[in-house]
Order: C-alpha cells, then sequence, then structure tokens
C-alpha cells in the first residue's frame, strides 16, 4: 500500500512520518523549479504548539518536547496601555515554541534515511494531474500551488484581511524569558514569542497602508512596544499576505486536500498549524481503524470531513471574531469593555475553557 502526498513541506513530511509509522508506503511529490528551493526558507518563521500538539507529535516520534522552548504565560495588552487585561498560566506550561527551519530540516533527515518514503521531483504542472491516474489509493495534497487542487478545490470561503505579516527574530540580553506577550494595537496585533532565553520571535500583522510600506516605521513600532528586551539586533523581515481560506469540499474520489489547501487562519493567535496537526491526529486514528478491518483507505475521507470541517469552521471564525472585536475596540478606542476582560480575568472557569479551546480545539 503507498499513500501520495503532493508539495513538500512540514505538513507533508508530519503526515509522512504518521503513515510511516504504520508501516505504509509513501510517495512524496516536491515541485522540481527554482522556486522550490526556497520553501522551506523561512529563518524567521517559528511555530507555536499546544500541550496536545506536543504530545500528538511526541507520540508520533516526530518532534521531542524537549527541543521545544516552554511558555509559561500569556499576557495580552491592549491600545498604548501596559498593563494587561489578560492573563494565562499554566504549570504544565502554555505553550511550546520551536524553529519552523529546524524542525523541517531535522524531519527530513529522519525521513531521508527510511526506505518506506521515495521523495521524488515533478515539472511543471500537467505530471500532477498525471499522478490521479496511478493507482494509488489515497492522494493527498497540502498546498495551492498545483493543477490537482486548482482543478477540484477551488471552492472556498475566502476573505482578504488587507494586511501583511511581518516575522523577524530578535537578538537580546539573556532573561528567563517564559512569557508570551501579544500586544492588540490600533495598527494590527503585535506578538512577542519566546524562543530561548536570548532569542524572541516577532510577528507583527499590520493592517495600516501606510505601514506596510514603511519597514523602518515596523521597527520602529516593535522597539515602542517592547518593554521587556534589550535588543541587540533584528533580524531581516520576512512578510506575507494574510487570508482567511476554508475549503467547502474536503475530497474528491480518493483525492484529500490537507494543511494550507484545506485552511489558512489570520495568525494573530498562532493556531494555523496546531488546526493541521488536530486533522492528522484524526486522519491518523481512522487510517488506523480501516486497517484494522481491513477496508479501503478511500472509505476514510468522508469520514474525516465530517468528523473535522464544522469544527475547523467554528475554530476558525473564532480566531477571526478576535481580530475583528480588536480592531474595531481599537479603531473607536472603546473603554466601556474593559469590564468585560476583568470580569474574564477573575473568572478560573471562563479562562479553563478558552485555555482548551487554544489547546484542543473545538469539538462537537
Amino acid at each position: 500500500m503507498t499513500i501520495c502526498l503532493i508539495g513538500k513541506n512540514l505538513t507533508t513530511l508530519v503526515l509522512s512520518k504518521i503513515f510511516i509509522n504504520k508501516g505504509i508506503n509513501v510517495d512524496l511529490y516536491e515541485y522540481d523549479n527554482k522556486k522550490s528551493k526556497n520553501l522551506s526558507n523561512t529563518n524567521s518563521r517559528t511555530i507555536g504548539l499546544s500541550n496536545d500538539s506536543i504530545e500528538f507529535l511526541h507520540s508520533q516520534k516526530i518532534l521531542n518536547k524537549k527541543d521545544c522552548w516552554e511558555i509559561k504565560k500569556i499576557n495580552l495588552y491592549n491600545g498604548e496601555s501596559f498593563k494587561n487585561f489578560l492573563n494565562f498560566n499554566s504549570k504544565k506550561g502554555s505553550f511550546f515554541m520551536t524553529s519552523y527551519n529546524n524542525f523541517y530540516k531535522s524531519l527530513e533527515a529522519s525521513l531521508r534515511k527510511n526506505k518506506l518514503i521515495r521523495i521524488k521531483k515533478k515539472s511543471g504542472q500537467k505530471p500532477f494531474l498525471d499522478l490521479i491516474k496511478k493507482k494509488y489509493e489515497l492522494i493527498i495534497i497540502a498546498d495551492t500551488n498545483n493543477s490537482v487542487f486548482k482543478k477540484y478545490f477551488t471552492k472556498n470561503i475566502k476573505k482578504s484581511y488587507d494586511s501583511i505579516a511581518f516575522t523577524s527574530i530578535i537578538d537580546h540580553d539573556s532573561v528567563k524569558n517564559k512569557v508570551a506577550i501579544q500586544h492588540f494595537t490600533k495598527f494590527g496585533p503585535l506578538a512577542f514569542l519566546p524562543i530561548s532565553k536570548s532569542q524572541t520571535s516577532i510577528v507583527f500583522s499590520v493592517f495600516s497602508k501606510d505601514l506596510i510600506k514603511n519597514k523602518d516605521k515596523v521597527v520602529k513600532l516593535i522597539e515602542h512596544y517592547n518593554n521587556y528586551y534589550k535588543i541587540k539586533n533584528i533580524s531581516k523581515f520576512q512578510q506575507f499576505p494574510i487570508n482567511l481560506s476554508l475549503s467547502r469540499n474536503y475530497f474528491h474520489k480518493n483525492i484529500l486536500s490537507f494543511g494550507d489547501a484545506l485552511h489558512k487562519i489570520h495568525p494573530l493567535a498562532g493556531q494555523g498549524f496546531n488546526m493541521t496537526l488536530r486533522d492528522a491526529k484524526i486522519l491518523s486514528k481512522l487510517i488506523k481503524e480501516n486497517l484494522d478491518l481491513g477496508l479501503n483507505l478511500e472509505t476514510v475521507l468522508e469520514k474525516f470531513e465530517h468528523k473535522r470541517k464544522n469544527s475547523n469552521f467554528v475554530f476558525a471564525l473564532g480566531v477571526d471574531f478576535i481580530h475583528e472585536f480588536f480592531k474595531v475596540i481599537n479603531k473607536y478606542n472603546m473603554k466601556s469593555v474593559d469590564n468585560v476582560f476583568k470580569f474574564i480575568n477573575r473568572n478560573i472557569l471562563i479562562k479553563k475553557k478558552i485555555q482548551s479551546f487554544a489547546d484542543k480545539g473545538f469539538t462537537f
């Protein structure tokens, strides 16, 4: 039995390891062009992993918790105030941070040693359509830059935030650095995400058109909202447009859409890859059940859509609501919501529900 994966990225590498663990052969196709060589060139990109995600990755022998930086506390700030209006603490860690590049390269190196995976290159678009004619029991596409996606999975719920996410790494004096910080500014949400004692990841989702064009002003705003680190250096910015995209159909025959091809959300909550891992966890379970019963893997796809579609939709809209909510209260300087935040911050039950939602997503 062989599963075909189209698009070489962190999502397909994780899926490859999950399938190999079950004794399934994997054919992983990557793009044979200059652009493909830069797909993993994301030096300033980091990934936030929930406790549930890190436990799943650890169970699959994909990523060790010890290789990640543990975040003990999250502080949220609104507007120009440096007094946090909401905070979350956890004895076992609120979440974990890791470098995208390190994760990608380490997993790729380990997979290349395994005889169950074949990594192949394809050039042009037509060869990807030709793949569906081969006798793969299951084909999974995990990005939008291929002809299979464009032919079968273009019906999406879409929203442009007219925003750009600037990412960078700041080097600073060594500190304990176990607190993640999110500022909801009038320019967009700005996150300080620790990755070591002396390095912190920056994610600034900017919706001000004037600011998008002026990186010097972006740096000055980061320095303005930084009240925690003695900065030595800010790495070169990487940037990407921010959009919401939710696929209306999850599969076509034996082809499954996955990862960014399935859903994209606003990065303010750092939940995009966690959504993918929750999908992977369910898919892994369903495949195991079918293998145990001797059933065709194609029957997994409808079950997967049934279990994940509504959950992903509600979760994505929840993140979208948070973004729009803070955008409005900052635009109109609405101080009347302060009492609401004070109530939430004092209510242990509500905060536990919010933490559970962030950790495991939304389930029906």
